[in-house]
């Protein structure tokens, strides 16, 4: 894994090289090197965390075709020496042994389609001296991140705020309704970002810029609901593909260690990469003190013993988390209010400490295999809407549905259960909430749900004039048509949850110590053979997992099949509650109150009654304390500093 940034200018300038003060804005991201490129128009900077081909010939930014082509790339093509033996035969030629130049030389062989043949992740920019043109794209389910900015005269891009925000001319300003989409997500969906200006190149998008008319042009190169329907036994289907994507992360010229909770997303990759591998594998777990009941660390180990593995444990004290607050801040370098952050920077810094720097995790299992209750259940409720929507009378039975005395019934505990629970499942299928171009989604999210109430209070007058809707923006996709229901509650589970929260999360605290973390559950092949099947047969109904389950009968044991989810779950009141009585006093004053975020008597009221609003106001106010840290620790401070180039 690697660090990029670049600019090009629409005007040819003297001055335009990276120094290595541009360069050491993401040197935590590949400390193993750096270089930079510049012909006057175009500046690429890189710095390199060494993987494959770890000689010089594997540095970048690379070029290629007598310099027509460089790049600066971040990221791991799996499929790199099949695709090297195809170019090859057609009589492209290699100075290395990296994926880099592979990447080069399908570029000037295939152009932008190049990116339907890539099996990996991956962020990179290419520069055309012939055509003058800039390349972007980012791998189909953003693993890898690039983020950019644009006015008349620069295009400028990198892997991270830390090192975007020193570039530009002037610090941007906030963005009023991105803030209320974190408000309400705990994170910012892409391709929006709390600042004005600023995007992210969405997932499974290219972008190309032209100097000739300064014309960006971006466009979408994969879509799992459009995949072909898949034929076969799903448990045995799966098995094949998932370990053929096992087997090609495993390519890396540096040792891999598997990050292993007690669940059976880890434990699959434990099980199929430790079978794979010539040596014995390092596995990492992480736990907290007194060892509680979702400390799984006992069955981590029960398992990587019978595996072969190397075990090795991290204990996370209270006191750790609130000292290392504002350093996990930095390191996020974006808000992000996932409550197990700090677990998920714990297990990549372990293996570093053990000069592990290639890093297999279990993200995506349980977006691929419904592993969250209420994905599943959203399904459900779209189905049905939508039957609602088609009777006859459905519009009056909708009204009824959603009356006073229909939410009294719900709750009426003289009921039988089974009719109060139907009452509430079709009270929740008619939401109002949820716009009518809409699937019902994220309002079966309490947290979700809890905002709107939360933050009438503490918004300031920036705030006031955000439309209704806003929240929503980001599900607006799911107005694209779609044959399926559960395929269509998938997709907007991976351009929202999946992408700005897992995949953002993950990359940054692994690259923040220098580790490259690789994905088998979001390989392209497995994800469209999954999706296929379902086409022909839905499983969301099965139960948890299920397919994924039957597919590990006679590799995992049964105990570990038959395990309940637990997954990272951290003390997570203790955390959040000294994380606001430490820091929570500086939102009185702040950058947010400055900049009409925030009114001061909002949040008075928060920080004197958080201790009486239970979870949904702890939650609520740890999202603006975090938000108000980033603000102050990497926004104000680096727009104070703009870098010259």
């Amino acid at each position: 894994m690697c660090g990029i940034l670049g600019v090009l200018r629409r005007s040819p300038s003297r001055d335009n090289a990276f120094s290595s003060e541009h360069l050491a804005l993401l040197r935590h991201r590949g400390p193993d090197g750096q270089g930079a490129y510049s012909d006057g128009m175009v500046a690429l900077g890189h710095t390199r965390l060494s993987i494959i081909d770890l000689s010089s010939l594997g540095a970048q930014p690379m070029s290629y075709a007598k310099g027509r082509y460089v790049i600066t790339f971040n990221g791991k093509i799996y499929n790199y020496l099949e695709l090297r033996e195809e170019l090859a035969a057609q009589g492209h030629a290699f100075a290395s042994r990296s994926d880099t130049e592979v990447i080069l030389a399908a570029y000037h062989a295939y152009g932008p389609s190049c990116v339907e043949r890539f099996r990996g992740m991956f962020a990179f920019a290419i520069w055309d001296r012939g055509e003058q043109t800039l390349f972007l794209a980012r791998d189909r389910c953003g693993e890898r991140p690039l983020i950019y900015w644009q006015d008349e005269e620069q295009f400028i891009f990198a892997s991270e705020f830390k090192a975007l925000l020193p570039l530009l001319p002037s610090r941007p300003g906030l963005d009023p309704s991105a803030i209320d989409m974190f408000m309400h997500f705990q994170y910012v969906p892409e391709p929006f970002t709390l600042l004005e200006g600023v995007h992210k190149l969405p997932a499974a998008h290219t972008l190309t810029i032209s100097t000739s008319d300064w014309r960006t042009s971006l466009k979408s190169y994969w879509d799992f609901e459009s995949v072909s329907p898949s034929l076969g036994p799903p448990c045995d289907c799966i098995r094949a593909e998932f370990e053929k994507s096992i087997t090609l992360a495993l390519r890396s010229d540096v040792p891999v260690g598997v990050a292993l909770s007690g669940g059976i997303d880890s434990s699959a990759i434990a099980a199929l990469a430790s079978k794979h591998y010539p040596e014995p594998m390092h596995a990492i777990s992480v736990g907290y003190p007194g060892r509680p009941a979702n400390d799984e660390r006992e069955q981590a180990r029960s398992l990587a013993n019978r595996l072969g593995m190397i075990f090795h444990e991290v204990e996370l004290p209270v006191g750790d988390f609130l000292d290392f607050f504002p350093q996990l801040v930095r390191i996020l370098d974006e808000p992000i209010a996932d409550p197990a952050a700090f677990c998920h920077y714990a297990v990549p810094k372990a293996a570093s400490d053990l000069g592990i720097k290639v890093l297999l995790t279990g993200i995506g299992g349980d977006e691929l295999f419904w592993g969250y209750d209420w994905v599943a259940r959203a399904v459900r409720l779209n189905r049905i809407r939508t039957s609602l929507s088609g009777m006859p009378g459905g519009k009056i039975l909708r009204s009824a549905i959603l009356s006073s005395p229909a939410k009294f019934l719900a709750a009426w505990r003289t009921l039988p259960r089974a009719l109060r629970n139907s009452l509430k499942t079709l009270r929740s299928a008619c939401c109002p909430m949820t716009p009518e171009n809409q699937l019902v989604f994220m309002t079966s999210n309490d947290d979700f749900n809890q905002a709107f109430r939360l933050k009438a209070g503490c918004y300031g007058p920036a705030m006031t004039v955000l439309p209704e809707e806003t929240p929503f923006a980001p599900t607006k996709v799911s107005s694209q048509p779609s044959e399926k229901t559960d395929l269509a509650v998938l997709r907007l589970l991976f351009k929202t949850w999946l992408v700005s929260n897992c995949l953002t999360l993950g990359d940054r605290v692994s690259m923040s110590v220098g580790v490259e973390t690789r994905i088998p559950f979001l390989d392209h092949r497995l994800i469209e053979l999954v999706m296929g099947l379902r086409k022909h047969s839905p499983d969301h109904m099965l139960g948890h997992k299920a397919w994924l389950r039957q597919a590990m009968c006679g590799i995992l044991p049964e105990e570990v099949l038959d395990r309940p989810k637990r997954g990272f779950e951290p003390p997570v009141w203790d955390w959040l509650s000294g994380v606001v009585r430490r820091y929570g006093r500086e939102l009185r004053g702040g950058e947010l109150e400055a900049a009409g975020i925030t009114s001061r008597k909002g949040i008075d009221s928060l920080l004197e009654n958080v201790n009486s609003l239970g979870w949904p106001g702890l939650f609520f106010v740890y999202k603006l304390v975090l938000l108000e840290q980033w603000v102050r620790l990497l926004v104000s401070d680096a727009g104070s500093r703009p870098i010259k180039i």
